[in-house]
């Protein structure tokens, strides 16, 4: 009865605003879309009751339906990824620990959060209930585990001892022994009740990372570093039986609910799910398709069923009578870290890390996935649109710049003979022209017809990486092309290209004020013959530049914007040249006005660093992508961003935005009136905005 009750919440649960669309959950503050589900961080964990499949993962914690492969849920109370996922044996309480330093409990029937412990001081890699369900124990990086009241998530006690982080807890069956693992060569058991080391098993050779108890508690079975799993005689804690393996390292084991058997999984060289006979260390079987390393497997309380999560990308849900799987969940796959969206901005392109090396074409309004291109053999690092939409560029660590047709998603051409991975990709407004940057040893800016696939030039003078390259826009009443490119060296070049001669190796004019690499450039979009162009640069040193370029001067100023605690990896203008959003490794957006600026407004909602940023044509949308392995599509209002007259972004031209422009008299930002410097003309405009 218990169960028919549990199912009927559950449907009611996901039936109150949800609208069964996964896309729309657990969302930050701004955001309206989240694609892809993120990468699989952590273990897996079915219900008692064998309904519900819970998967760690770097955008929170899924739950799935483990008869239909459904989602049912997304859980995102955590800042970042999820390291560990446990279910109480009366299933009613759900755990996860983290690598923000926290556990969240949530009711596991309703999906409601129960609380927060936050003693941790480093990440929560492993978690545990006892046998009674009154208490939880968790192992972090911070060496220690820290024993919890499960109802209430009071701290009862703190097990210390470890010399490295702790990555792996367990109680047995009666709850009257835990024990756990570090990255050392041994294994230590404790008496839970009082807190103390019984004994410390060595032996095992390799790091101990994976522990994991036999249903009746006589056994407990060892792995890590290494080729070895250990089985352990809990009456003496002496060594029983060591099986051998086909795996270099050993990341996931489980007994199955009768005790006959143990499975494995392992990676490298190795993506079979293997299971042995307990009592002779024979295999007994083995079950294939998984294409990469095997991180998680867990066993259904029945033992009929077996789900293993795979750095592959997808979870496995095998039905162990017939040695298949039931399904496959693939809404795990690798989005990679660049994003960009087509001109007419029906399609947002991503790149995907390795192992699948897949570019993915999304409807940005549904995010629904449209068709994924292959053929490059590592991570996608840079992707380019031309200005018709019809052609899509994509760079790989695999040194192959790669054109694809967006209409028919069939490969036009490749471009070979790179020396060194590709970092940087953009297209020229006149659609044909693209510029190509990699590093080291091939410090080369590379210059391609698209339409005759042949290289037209190449711009030589850097000893770093080409981290970022940017055309500038069309403007009426210049001739030729501008391009700037930064490097690892921390500078910025800025190159004329002149159409219909050979590009010359000398850049108009070089830009020094950045003190690290220069990791993303952008120009703005709205740039005139008055104003130039205005470039946007962030860099390692952690700050956000805005340079006003004019042909001639070879020592532009800049206005540095700071607000970010590291590395800046990304900055788009929007289309109408208002903001900008910029990106970094600290894990937020920032945007900015870019006429004065100040920094108005920062988005938070990954996990991880943000490497990739893209505004929608019609600048209502702002993409992010992460190495959360996740999109966010934020909500983004151009007429509400910044009227170019206020100033400090609090919508309303007051007094503040005076004393603004008064202390920066002499400067070039922010110059309303165009006539290059800041003076009491711009402070008159702003007067005269007073109140609106």
């Amino acid at each position: 009865m218990r169960y028919l009750i549990l199912t009927l919440l559950l449907i009611l649960f996901l039936s109150n605003g949800f609208a069964q669309d996964s896309t729309i959950w657990g969302l930050p503050e701004g955001a309206k879309r989240l694609i892809g589900k993120g990468e699989i961080t952590g273990n897996i964990a079915f219900s008692p009751d064998g309904i519900r499949l819970a998967v760690a993962s770097s955008s929170g914690t899924w739950i799935y339906n483990t008869h239909t492969g459904k989602e049912l849920a997304l859980l995102t109370e955590h800042r970042e990824s999820i390291r560990a996922v446990a279910f109480s044996p009366d299933g009613r309480i759900l755990a996860s620990g983290s690598r923000d330093n926290t556990i969240q409990l949530w009711d596991a029937d309703t999906g409601q959060h129960r609380a927060t412990l936050t003693m941790h001081s480093d990440s929560v890699e492993t978690l545990a209930f006892s046998p009674d369900r009154k208490t939880l124990a968790s192992g972090s990086r911070d060496k220690r585990i820290l024993l919890w009241d499960a109802d209430t998530g009071e701290h009862r006690n703190m097990l210390e001892g470890h010399t490295d982080g702790v990555r792996a807890v367990a109680f047995s069956p009666d709850g009257k022994v835990l024990v756990s693992a570090d990255q050392d060569d041994t294994i230590r058991v404790w008496d839970p009740r009082i807190g103390e080391s019984v004994t410390t098993l060595t032996g095992q050779t390799g790091r101990v990372s994976v522990l994991a108890f036999s249903p009746d508690g006589t056994m407990l079975a060892s792995s890590g570093a290494g080729r070895m799993i250990q089985l352990w005689d809990t009456d003496t804690w002496q060594p029983q039986l060591t099986i051998r393996t086909h795996y270099n390292s050993i990341y996931t084991l489980a007994f199955s609910p009768d005790g006959k058997t143990l499975a494995s999984g392992g990676g490298w060289n190795d993506n079979a799910l293997r299971m042995w006979d307990i009592h002779t260390g024979e295999q007994k079987g083995a079950l294939t398709g998984h294409t990469s390393s095997i991180n998680a497997i867990a066993f259904s309380p029945d033992g009929k069923t077996l789900a293993s999560a795979s750095q592959d990308d997808t979870i496995r849900v095998w039905d162990l009578d017939i040695k298949q799987p039931r399904f496959i969940l693939n809404g795990h796959i690798s989005v990679g870290r660049e994003v960009a969206f087509s001109p007419d901005g029906t399609t947002l392109a991503s790149g995907g890390d390795w192992p699948e090396n897949t570019i993915q074409l999304w409807n940005p309004d549904t995010g629904a996935l449209k068709v994924r291109l292959k053929g490059h053999t590592d991570r996608i690092s840079a992707l380019a649109f031309s200005s018709d939409g019809a052609t899509l560029a994509s760079g790989s660590w695999d040194r192959t710049i790669r054109l694809w047709n967006t209409h028919t998603a069939e490969l036009k051409t490749a471009f070979e003979g790179q020396r060194r991975e590709i970092q940087s990709l953009a297209f020229a407004p006149d659609g044909k022209t693209l510029a190509s940057g990699s590093g080291w040893e091939d410090t080369i800016i590379r210059l391609w017809d698209t339409d005759i696939a042949q290289q037209i030039g190449r711009l030589e003078t850097y000893t770093r990486w080409v981290y970022a390259l940017a055309f500038s826009p069309d403007i009426q009443g210049t001739s030729g092309m501008f391009l700037a490119s930064g490097s690892g060296d921390g500078t910025i070049r800025v190159w004329h290209l002149d159409s219909g001669s050979a590009p010359t190796d000398r850049p108009q004019m070089t830009l020094t004020a950045h003190t690290d690499g220069v990791l993303a450039l952008a120009f703005s979009p709205n740039s005139t013959a008055q104003y130039n162009w205005v470039l946007a640069s962030g860099s390692r040193d952690g700050t956000l530049r805005l340079w006003k370029l004019t042909v001639g001067e070879s020592t532009p100023r800049s206005l540095a914007l700071h607000g970010h605690t590291a590395d800046v990896q990304a900055v788009a203008f929007s289309p109408d040249g208002r903001t900008l959003a910029s990106a970094s490794r600290d894990k937020t957006i920032r945007l900015w006005n870019v006429h004065s600026g100040e920094h108005y407004k920062t988005l938070y909602g990954h996990a991880d660093s943000v490497t990739s940023l893209a505004f929608s044509p019609d600048g209502k949308t702002l993409a992010s992508a992460s190495s959360d392995n996740t999109i966010l599509l934020w909500e983004f209002e151009p007429e509400l961003a910044q009227n170019r007259w206020d100033l400090n972004g609090d919508r309303l031209v007051n007094i503040q935005d005076l004393t603004l422009i008064a202390s920066r008299f002499g400067q070039d930002t922010p110059d309303l009136n165009g006539d290059g410097i800041v003076n009491i003309l711009d402070l008159v405009l702003i007067a005269n905005q007073l109140g609106k």
